[in-house]
């Protein structure tokens, strides 16, 4: 289906759409449910299902530790065992992304190779069961259609064939559960060869610098590093990385300056958390850089990006960087991320990557014209 007819479905005949899914997975789940993933997503479609009367048979999850166990009640067993146990007549749920390792599609081939007769994704459970959505870019297609409009602005702004193909397959799996339309990643996160030139006297802003992980594959070096990173224990990893012109700033990137909880945990899962043990102070691009000009600012801040953006606006107009920024932490990045890039660099190009499986890694490249490899 093109971007137009995705996004020319009315909220009813979506909402309508997602129940007859729901009916069509409870037909064929006679013999019984297996979660495949036994994460954060596969735990919360299990407890949705329970809430409507339903409990999987059990989860099946490769991780070593968990094969013999059990979460929440339900038994934990290896895929091979599950597949042995119920593969004629249970029906098998993907319930895990594995981005890194060919994301959903990639699940349900190994259930067809393990001859599981009857194998779907997690989305039938999640369109019908509170409690699911939204996770990362999924959401409920009726709730995304209401953005349509927005949508279909963001559609005409990508400058090139692979963002504009890119955005469709995006839409593809999020409105369909089309996971065969996903685009495939591509390589050169944040410093995309393709389409943006090197400049040697970068001074590049890493906004959820983690332990350095972007720095150690940058492709050109630096004059200046400003590495933002909120979690203790991955920011004195980013110090002993030492080297010159780094500079490291232990604080959350917001709309406003103020305090936030932190669920710190010393790897890529730290986040804002309500519930979180840290107490961590949040300040503004504007008054961090203060009257600094930085030429790149990447931003991957765990679902803040847009309030990240908002306390950039004085920057991004004086100094009109580069800027990479995560779309997949939250499903309504995919439209006001990219609308706010336009009306603050109204002369920059926008560009859409993804460097992961099923729409992680997803990024918007917002670049001026002398930076594009082909200006104008």
């Amino acid at each position: 289906m093109t971007t137009r007819e995705l996004l020319s479905e009315s909220v009813e005949s979506a909402r309508l759409r997602e129940g007859a899914a729901f009916a069509r997975f409870s037909a064929r789940a006679g013999g019984g449910i297996v979660l495949y993933g036994a994460g954060r997503l596969g735990r919360k479609a299990a407890s949705a299902l329970r809430q409507g009367g339903v409990t999987p048979l059990a989860f099946a999850d490769n991780a070593p530790e968990l094969d013999g166990t059990a979460l929440d009640g339900i038994p934990v067993c290896s895929l091979p065992e599950a597949a042995r146990r119920w593969r004629e007549e249970a029906l098998f749920a993907v319930s895990t992304f594995r981005p890194d390792q060919g994301g959903v599609g990639a699940r349900l081939q190994e259930l067809a190779d393990l001859g599981c007769r009857q194998a779907t994704t997690f989305l039938p459970i999640a369109w019908k069961c509170p409690g699911v959505l939204p996770h990362f870019g999924a959401d409920l297609p009726a709730t995304l259609l209401m953005h349509a409009a927005d949508m279909a602005r963001v559609a005409s702004l990508w400058c090139d064939d692979i963002s504009r193909e890119t955005f469709r397959g995006e839409l593809a799996w999020r409105l369909r559960a089309d996971f065969a339309q996903a685009p495939d990643p591509r390589p050169d996160q944040y410093f995309p060869r393709d389409i943006l030139r090197p400049d040697p006297g970068e001074s590049f802003l890493d906004g959820g610098a983690f332990d350095g992980d972007t720095l150690r594959h940058a492709p050109w070096p630096f004059s200046r590093v400003l590495a933002v990173e909120p979690d203790p224990a991955s920011a004195a990893r980013l110090r002993a990385m030492g080297g010159p012109g780094l500079h490291v700033c232990e604080a959350m990137l917001g709309r406003t300056r103020g305090v936030a909880r932190f669920n710190g945990t010393g790897t890529m899962a730290s986040r804002r958390s309500e519930s979180g043990a840290l107490e961590v102070p949040v300040t503004t691009i504007d008054e961090l850089v203060a009257g600094e000009r930085p030429t790149f600012i990447k931003l991957d801040v765990e679902g803040d990006e847009l309030e990240a953006l908002e306390g950039a606006r004085e920057t991004l107009k004086r100094s009109r960087p580069v800027v990479a920024v995560c779309l997949y932490h939250r499903p309504e990045d995919l439209w006001t991320i990219p609308l706010y890039l336009s009306q603050v660099l109204p002369g920059h190009r926008l560009y859409l990557r993804v460097h992961a499986w099923d729409g992680f890694e997803l990024v918007a490249y917002a670049i001026p014209p002398e930076r594009c490899q082909q200006p104008g």
